[in-house]
């Protein structure tokens, strides 16, 4: 039995209206992957110092777009070494926190000056220190600080 009538023309309309919103859906980054956009520069982008490496990476990893996030940590390791903090790779803290069990190479950014709205100006430090991530599902999620 064939659908006659202005029925198959409503469905396809309808579907084709949905579409984009399905992929949109499909797109959405998850909170681990977030986590390594903000957390994760590995190989480290190469720059002249830690200031012009901030100035870099902060927009460039979507951290200016609508306000210049206030500080933010790059971890210089692979993401299978900074995930693996969540397992065998880091101990137990406190709830879901997990304590990296060796130092990580790390560039921390801050925000300078009292510009809240980008352009934004960032110093930068670089440290070679232990990290707390929060885990979930046995992934990173949230950068908690250097120890």
């Amino acid at each position: 039995m064939a659908l006659k009538g202005p029925r198959p023309a409503l469905l396809l309309l309808l579907l084709l209206a949905l579409l984009p919103a399905c992929l949109a859906l499909g797109q959405r980054e998850t909170r681990h992957e977030k986590f390594h956009r903000q957390h994760v520069d590995f190989p480290k982008t190469s720059a002249p110092d830690a200031r012009r490496y901030c100035n870099l990476l902060m927009p460039r990893r979507n951290l200016t777009a609508d306000a210049c996030k206030p500080t933010n940590t790059f971890i210089h390791a692979g993401p299978a070494e900074v995930d693996g903090v969540c397992h065998s790779g880091g101990t137990p803290s406190t709830e879901n926190y997990y304590d990296s069990n060796v130092p990580f190479e790390l560039t921390t950014c801050r925000l300078s000056g009292g510009a809240q709205r980008p352009p934004c100006n960032y110093r930068g430090r670089t440290s070679t220190q232990r990290i707390r991530v929060a885990c979930v599902g046995g992934l990173p999620v949230h950068y908690k600080t250097q120890l």
